[in-house]
């Protein structure tokens, strides 16, 4: 690679993730070399003459300075003593900060059931399509039952009401708000799967088919979709706000956003199954608004029960607000 090249890719990164630039001012980086060598980039293609880029990362072990080092440390403690106390048999933790672009990830390959964190991509395709036809969410589908998949965590609303209709983007609010799988299926009804699809194929995440076992996503894959809405790098500008408003807006109140103050703004998704044997997973992916700070925190588990995962995804997103809370907090 010349050196053209390389500071050409480096500008790129240091725009989107703040090459080097630490919480305080403090860094810890790799050979310059060996960071644009090992770079990550995702692209849209779909065109002839360009290929937009909607992302591009430094790969994992550059730290923005001995807090995050730190933070990191203290999370691996207490996700070994969970494991040992038999709380839980497997977490994942995926760390964003949005400012300047450091991360870091424990267990961030494994691979998990994304579950309802699915719902975040077709909200996301009828938007894309949306793009281009704005009367397209006004549409109005009447409802008629099917089969759903079951929900341990129900929606808080009452039920859909057959044959009364409601328009696209009330099914989609529903869908994501109250994570209504009988939402859900009416617009996965109504809309073609390819298009859904496209969504994580041009995002670079697993997609399933078939023949996909349960377990096939990892936190750090699917947290790359709130990464492209908050940077708007997906979906246009009003659309990556819409998406994120609706998920601020999510009536499950467990998880990410327990662990943080009322007061703090959480745009994210929930997603629980039930595997056989009894095997409970849940996760928790999304952005924390701490004020000048706002941070992305994704959480995957699995274990025997719900409201120890509950906990445990909550004892996580406290550690980290308290952790931002005393790095800059002005005192």
């Amino acid at each position: 690679m010349n050196k053209k090249t390389r500071k050409i890719i480096i500008m790129c990164c240091a725009v989107g993730i703040g090459i080097g630039i630490g919480w305080v001012g403090k860094t810890n980086v790799m050979n310059q070399d060996e960071q644009v060598l090992s770079v990550k980039e995702v692209r849209g293609g779909g065109y002839t003459f360009i290929n937009p880029l909607l992302e591009c990362e430094l790969p994992g072990g550059l730290y923005g300075g001995s807090e995050l080092v730190f933070l990191q440390n203290k999370l691996q403690t207490f996700v070994d003593e969970k494991i040992n106390k038999k709380d839980a048999t497997h977490i994942s933790i995926y760390f964003r900060d949005l400012n300047n672009g450091p991360w870091f990830g424990i267990n961030e390959a494994s691979d998990f059931s994304p579950a309802s964190l699915l719902k975040v991509p077709v909200m996301m395709a009828y938007f894309k399509k949306a793009e281009t036809d704005s009367a397209f969410l006004s549409k109005e589908i009447s409802f008629t039952p099917g089969s759903v998949l079951p929900q341990t965590i129900i929606p808080h609303e009452t039920d859909l009401v057959p044959g009364k209709s409601y328009t696209v983007i009330q099914y989609i609010e529903r869908m994501i708000i109250n994570s209504d799988n009988q939402a859900l299926t009416i617009l996965e009804e109504h809309i073609p799967n390819e298009l859904i699809d496209k969504i994580t194929i041009d995002l670079g995440i697993e997609t399933a088919d078939a023949s996909t076992s349960e377990n096939y996503m990892s936190v750090k894959s699917y947290a790359s979709l709130f990464r492209m809405l908050f940077n708007g790098s997906y979906l246009n500008k009003e659309y990556s706000e819409k998406a994120l408003s609706i998920l601020s807006k999510v009536t499950y109140d467990k998880g990410l956003v327990a662990g943080v103050p009322p007061h703090i703004s959480v745009a994210h998704k929930f997603g629980e199954r039930e595997l056989l044997g009894g095997v409970k997973q849940l996760h928790d992916c999304g952005i924390v608004y701490y004020p000048n700070r706002p941070y992305l925190l994704c959480v995957m588990t699995r274990g025997s029960t719900f409201e120890m995962l509950n906990v445990i995804i909550k004892s996580i997103s406290q550690t980290i607000f308290e952790t931002t809370k005393q790095y800059y907090v002005k005192k």
